[in-house]
């Protein structure tokens, strides 16, 4: 008798655990057509080319679709379509978060949903050693699961700054990355986000991600990751710096070495704080927390699962005495950084004068030097996007103006290899943004406008030739306007 309950409990476990089949899960995954119009920021008057990509999605409760966020970038048409089938639902974007990696639709024919089921997530476990499978539906429609091993978890940072968990699988994959579900045991444990063809690694969005994106939609407003970015380092061993602050024996923490006022708790931290804990969470000597997936960097308390609005609490160690600190999260605020770090949707801005291309520089503008661009793009630039693109406060600029080119015509004459040069000045007044040259030209009583730039490039141009010439150079250029800058 108790060999017969033994082996009936064992077999009820063993259909409780079992992971879905394939075919099950066809009800759960969609394919996702996006058409996208990138930006041209050669010549930003204009659109540059258009292209279609085929993603997937996973279908989670309130008849939403979830996917990656990166994967829809520029999108001027989402069309989704279920189970393999030829039709093709017009889908709205409700959500698209580059600061978390993840995007949201909603389709509003009813009809889509018909025969779908939402997908049940996964709770906060352990998964290492356990098999996870990734699903998608190829160009042929055909069903494709592939089977994915934990290799690594660990907290990662979209820009600018903002902290989501994020797994590394190895998989056999050789396309994918893009929003495809990723299951262990029947519940979906993330959502892929990339994919390295060379060591086979697929980068997945935790089950916190959604799950927080989830709370975070469910009054109908939106704010995004929590904004927290202070520049700190891992006290580790360091004994001397640990008895010059008053660390005690057996305490542990990260010690701030700079706090910019834009960030959550700017008005409170200070530089050569320590943090000891956050919410009661110990902070160890690498600045990592405990976590289900192990050891995770103490930013994760703070953006993963909090929200804005919210108040944290910290312990820190100020002048050799332990104190209390409490602030609210703050959103990431528009123009947080010199340098804008996001410019994915957004049109370019420019401001052509003599045949100068004027633009700000972005990290669009560096992407348009190719997927290399690291390697492809002007050195020069690179250093301000690696040296002091971060966090804009009050003083001489609010952004860097970079002369993209210069479009060739009689009074641009001798200038028109110059490219890639940040501005520093307009007739001896620094240049905060492109709308403050814009006035400065406009507002010049000089014949002649002097431009400045670093590397100690000096171009002048007659202001009475350029004003004459404008509409003959618009033309030659096929250039509808000969700015695109918002006033103030």
């Amino acid at each position: 008798m108790k060999i017969t309950l033994i082996i009936a409990c064992l077999a009820t476990a063993l259909c409780t655990y079992a992971p879905l089949s394939a075919e099950s899960m066809e009800d759960r995954v969609v394919s996702i057509i996006v058409t996208s119009q990138k930006k041209d920021y050669a010549s930003p008057w204009q659109n540059g080319e258009i292209s279609r990509s085929s993603i997937a999605g996973c279908v989670i409760a309130g008849n939403r679709i979830l996917t990656s966020a990166y994967s829809m970038t520029d999108h001027v048409l989402v069309e989704v379509m279920k189970k393999g089938g030829p039709r093709r639902y017009e889908a709205e974007v409700l959500v698209k978060d580059y600061h978390c990696g993840l995007a949201l639709l909603g389709v509003q024919d009813a009809e889509f949903f018909a025969g779908l089921k939402p997908a049940e997530l996964a709770p906060a476990w352990k998964i290492s050693g356990r098999s996870a499978r990734v699903y998608k539906w190829d160009v042929m429609s055909s069903f494709k699961e592939y089977i994915a091993e934990l290799t690594k978890s660990s907290i990662r940072y979209y820009e600018p700054n903002c902290g989501v968990v994020m797994h590394q699988f190895s998989t056999s994959m050789n396309d994918g990355g893009s929003g495809e579900p990723v299951f262990i045991d029947g519940k979906l444990a993330g959502i892929a986000t990339g994919l390295n063809n060379e060591t086979k690694t697929l980068y997945v969005l935790g089950v916190e991600v959604i799950r927080r994106m989830q709370k975070d939609v469910a009054d109908g407003r939106y704010d995004g990751v929590p904004f927290f970015w202070v520049e700190s380092m891992d006290v580790q061993g360091d004994v001397n710096l640990r008895e010059y602050f008053g660390m005690g024996r057996g305490e542990s923490g990260v010690f701030i070495t700079e706090v910019p006022p834009i960030s959550s708790g700017g008005d409170v931290l200070k530089r050569n704080d320590i943090i000891l804990s956050i919410d009661g969470r110990d902070i160890d000597d690498n600045g990592m927390y405990d976590t289900p997936y192990g050891k995770l960097y103490y930013h994760g308390l703070i953006q993963v699962g909090r929200f804005v609005g919210e108040t944290v609490s910290m312990k820190v160690l100020r002048d050799r005495r332990k104190i209390d600190v409490r602030f609210r999260l703050k959103p990431v605020p528009v123009d947080c950084c010199l340098i804008p770090l996001v410019s994915h949707d957004a049109v370019p801005r420019y401001y052509i004068f003599g045949g100068l291309l004027f633009q700000e520089l972005t990290a669009g503008y560096l992407e348009s030097f190719g997927r290399e661009w690291r390697k492809k793009a002007d050195k020069r630039l690179l250093y301000y996007y690696d040296a002091v693109k971060q966090f804009s406060a009050a003083g001489a600029v609010d952004g860097f103006v970079v002369l993209n080119r210069v479009l060739p015509d009689p009074v641009n004459r001798g200038y028109q290899y110059y490219n890639n040069l940040i501005l520093k000045s307009a007739n001896g007044v620094q240049v905060k943004d492109l709308m403050h040259l814009k006035k400065i030209v406009q507002g010049a009583a000089s014949r002649f406008i002097v431009f400045e730039f670093v590397g100690e490039t000096t171009v002048v141009i007659d202001r009475n030739a350029a004003r004459s010439g404008e509409g003959e150079l618009l033309k030659t250029y096929n250039i509808s306007s000969p700015h695109s800058v918002p006033a103030r």
